[in-house]
């Protein structure tokens, strides 16, 4: 049942997707700070370039996200957003390949 929001019909929104709310967001991107870098930084899985907090991308690796891979920890790690992006783009442009 979704919440009146005073408007006599609930909306049924939320800021939530398969990624978790904002809070589960930060509290992942924190704990691969932690541990695969020093609480700050972390170095990209990919490329080596040191990201923090503000430049992280979590990449969900073995299990790609295109598999069915989940956001928990023991399938991520991370990732600085230009390889995360371009990793995704090549799975993606393999697999229609290969089905055609």
């Amino acid at each position: 049942m979704t919440a009146d929001r005073g408007h006599g019909v609930g909306r049924g929104t939320t800021n939530r997707n398969s990624r978790g709310g904002s809070d589960e967001r930060r509290k992942r991107k924190l704990w691969l700070l932690d541990t695969f870098g020093d609480g700050i930084k972390a170095p990209c899985s990919y490329c080596q370039r040191m990201v923090d907090f503000d430049t992280i991308s979590v990449d969900r690796y073995p299990i790609m996200g295109c598999d069915g891979g989940t956001y928990r920890r023991e399938n991520i790690r991370p990732a600085c957003r230009p390889c995360n992006a371009s990793e995704g783009g090549k799975i993606g442009n393999a697999r229609r390949m290969w089905r055609t």
